[in-house]
């Protein structure tokens, strides 16, 4: 899925014919500099080859958030391409460090999973684009030319939780018994600090895990707490 996004209109004495013929020329005959972060030599190997087919060029393969920083720092890029896990580190997390430092910057998550909490975080983060590595080289490469090319692109099977508006709400009942879960106490701890039986509060967790689509406890307060209802610990 490709969703065009705030682009200037070409100005000049050329007919809009013309102008865009023009700007459709310069888009496929321009090299773009990219930098690839990923902590598999393997994938940065392929990428880098498959990019270079079609005038894009990998400036910097490296496989941590430092270097990847560092080499921004210094070097200019039309486009920064993130694995969404990095070897003890988190992709969403150079997202947001980079686009802090660099706003303009369009930046890409290409990950194997297809994870729709991760791709919203992304999204959030200031990324321009949430890939999936399966897709064929050909068809990735052009949707990471699309994304440098100022246009938001997001993977369809994970579309839907970045794109479709979302409006959960929690009961204060909720809240404080989701807080209570993220200390570590059980339903009856639970019942005996806010007066009720371990029966309710276990129906009240029910109806969270159906509200915010979750299937455990830790995963409902990660959660609640990735939307914003709940605050960390």
């Amino acid at each position: 899925m490709t969703v065009p996004i705030g682009k200037s209109p070409q100005e000049g004495h050329l007919s809009s014919r013309q102008a865009g013929s023009d700007a459709r020329r310069a888009s496929q005959s321009a090299i773009l500099d990219v930098v690839l972060v990923d902590d598999h030599p393997l994938v940065l190997e392929g990428l880098g080859r498959a990019m270079a087919r079609s005038q894009m060029r990998a400036v910097a393969q490296v496989v941590s958030s430092d270097e990847a920083l560092s080499y921004l720092s210094t070097h200019p890029a039309d486009l920064l391409v993130v694995d969404l896990r990095l070897r003890g580190e988190s992709g969403v997390d150079l997202v947001e460090q980079a686009h802090r430092r660099l706003p303009s910057l369009p930046i890409a998550v290409l990950t194997s999973y297809e994870d729709r909490i991760a791709a919203k975080r992304a999204i959030q983060a200031g990324a321009r684009g949430f890939l999936l590595k399966d897709a064929l080289s050909d068809e990735l490469v052009q949707r990471l030319r699309n994304i440098a090319e100022g246009n938001l692109v997001i993977d369809h099977r994970v579309a839907d939780a970045v794109l479709s508006p979302q409006d959960i709400t929690l009961t204060e009942q909720e809240l404080k018994i989701l807080t209570l879960v993220a200390t570590g106490k059980t339903n009856r701890e639970i019942g005996d600090t806010l007066h009720m039986s371990p029966y309710t509060v276990k129906d009240h967790l029910t109806r969270c895990m159906r509200k915010l689509d979750t299937h455990t406890r830790a995963e409902t307060v990660v959660k609640a707490t990735q939307e914003g209802l709940l605050q960390e610990l």
